[in-house]
């Protein structure tokens, strides 16, 4: 099967630009973590330029159905409480489209033709697509088989079985730190189910990834965690988890959810991080993401810094580049 992979990382985007960090800029896990994703991109934040966030249908979808509340109830939220009928539509067309093909997400495939809302039933809802859904009708779709796909198949890889299982869905804010460092601790976007089987208790830790590809820095990170964070009677704390989570991927596009691979030794390489971001900050940040994976830079949130609307990448970046040439010369003499 065939489909278009769309490359987003918008927890490393909410993160740094998460109040809650606030005073965070420089710190070395989110200095080796942005360098990993793109070492212009961490040049561009250390240098002190926030990130813009681009929508992402998924994660408004995943946000919503963390809360609690219903697909109706988000599309009335989302001001298109008209076109609920058409989600309807979609959903039921989806379902019947997978039972023909019975392998993972056909819907993704050229051949299915089920994607599509009426121009006489979008009109008058421009509005409310600029302000929701990216400026793009074609989200409320996206956001709408998130709901009804992509959570119930992570769900079932994730061996959680409704009528089986007592379970919830929730958001988490994991709590990440360098070691041996009198840094803050850091909060992480990430997403978790808790289980429970009579009085066994099973938290599912899951973080978002692109084509199955488990980045191996930040999951790192997050199984070193020993908590996550929680309102307490003096603000905001570390909680420690009551069991030792499992950690998963949740692919993005397809709907996998994958237990964590891990292909470096944990331990070390989170202690590998003080001298990543020591890396990002006095040695060359070059823009390798535009040179070899170019769709990482199509939903980043320092994509106005390197690139024009047009898609032309900016002087300032060629700059960059002889500019950081020179500074690498002079540390090899």
């Amino acid at each position: 099967m065939y489909y278009e992979v769309a490359y987003y990382h918008t927890d490393l985007f909410h993160a740094i630009g998460d109040e809650k960090n606030a005073g965070s800029r420089g710190h070395p896990v989110f200095s080796a973590l942005l360098y990993a994703f793109c070492p212009m991109s961490a040049k561009w934040w250390l240098n002190g330029a926030d990130p813009v966030i681009p929508y992402d249908a998924l994660w408004e979808a995943v946000g919503d159905f963390a809360a609690g509340i219903t697909l109706k109830e988000a599309l009335e939220n989302r001001e298109i409480p008209d076109l609920i009928g058409h989600a309807r539509k979609y959903i039921d067309v989806v379902t019947a489209y997978r039972k023909y093909h019975p392998y993972r997400s056909p819907e993704l495939s050229p051949q299915f033709t089920g994607e599509e809302i009426e121009v006489t039933a979008r009109a008058g809802y421009q509005a409310a697509f600029d302000k929701h859904f990216g400026g793009d009708w074609r989200n409320v779709l996206r956001f709408v088989r998130a709901w009804a796909f992509t959570f119930p198949d992570w769900r079932g890889d994730c061996e959680i079985q409704p009528g089986k299982n007592e379970y919830k869905f929730e958001s988490v804010s994991v709590a990440l730190s360098a070691p041996r460092m009198k840094r803050r601790t850091l909060e992480w976007p990430a997403w978790s189910w808790k289980v429970r089987n009579g009085y066994a208790l099973r938290i599912v830790l899951g973080l978002m990834v692109n084509d199955n590809l488990q980045d191996q820095l930040r999951f790192a990170l997050a199984a070193k965690s020993n908590g996550y964070f929680g309102e307490g009677t003096t603000g905001r704390r570390v909680v420690p988890w009551k069991i030792t989570p499992q950690l998963y991927s949740f692919e993005r596009q397809v709907g996998w959810a994958k237990p964590f691979n891990a292909r470096f030794d944990v331990e070390k390489l989170v202690d590998c991080i003080p001298r990543i971001a020591a890396i990002a900050e006095k040695s060359a940040c070059l823009p390798l993401a535009a040179f070899s994976q170019y769709k990482k830079c199509e939903h980043c949130g320092f994509q106005a810094m390197c690139f024009t609307r047009e898609g032309e990448v900016m002087p300032l970046v060629y700059e960059s580049i002889k500019q950081d040439a020179e500074k690498f010369d002079r540390v090899i003499a």
